[in-house]
């Protein structure tokens, strides 16, 4: 597939609000961290809107000033690496052509984790939490924003 010098701009566009959205919902989960009054005063609000996201387990959760960040450590993770992906396809501007084997392959760390976590085999670990979302966030995002585009910028053939 070959963009043209207007689709490849609106690719750039794409991606650059895609790591905006994030960046913002980053800060938002770092709230406590940032010592703005504001901020702080709304933390009862922010923790409401991203309760629609992560289950918010303060024991699973890292902190930051002894608040809780607004997310789990996995969510943490997985919005990380979302943001983190989001940056480096945008500075890059790679074409993206992500097969499901990678989407299942980077899943599989989180899900065996979940699992042996239920099953009892050891105690949680927030970095362990963390570092599997992190390689789900990363894979998630590339397969999402691949599928956005293939579906914006891909020629219908006229049947």
């Amino acid at each position: 597939m070959i963009l043209t010098k207007a689709d490849n701009y609106k690719k750039i566009l794409i991606r650059f609000i895609f790591s905006l959205v994030l960046l913002f919902w980053i800060v938002g989960i770092i709230s406590p961290c940032i010592s703005n009054s504001l901020l702080q005063s709304s933390y009862p609000y922010q923790k409401l809107l991203y309760s629609n996201v992560c289950h918010q387990n303060t024991y699973k959760s890292f902190t930051c000033n002894n608040i809780p960040l607004l997310v789990c450590a996995r969510c943490s993770g997985i919005y990380l690496g979302a943001f983190l992906i989001s940056i480096l396809v945008l500075i890059s501007n790679i074409k993206l052509n992500v097969k499901t084997k990678y989407l299942i392959m980077f899943s599989l760390p989180m899900l065996i984790d979940v699992i042996l976590l239920s099953l009892r085999f050891y105690n949680y670990n927030k970095m362990i939490s963390a570092f599997t979302g992190f390689l789900f966030g990363s894979v998630v995002f590339i397969y999402i924003l691949s599928g956005i585009e293939n579906l914006l910028f891909t020629k219908k053939n006229n049947l």
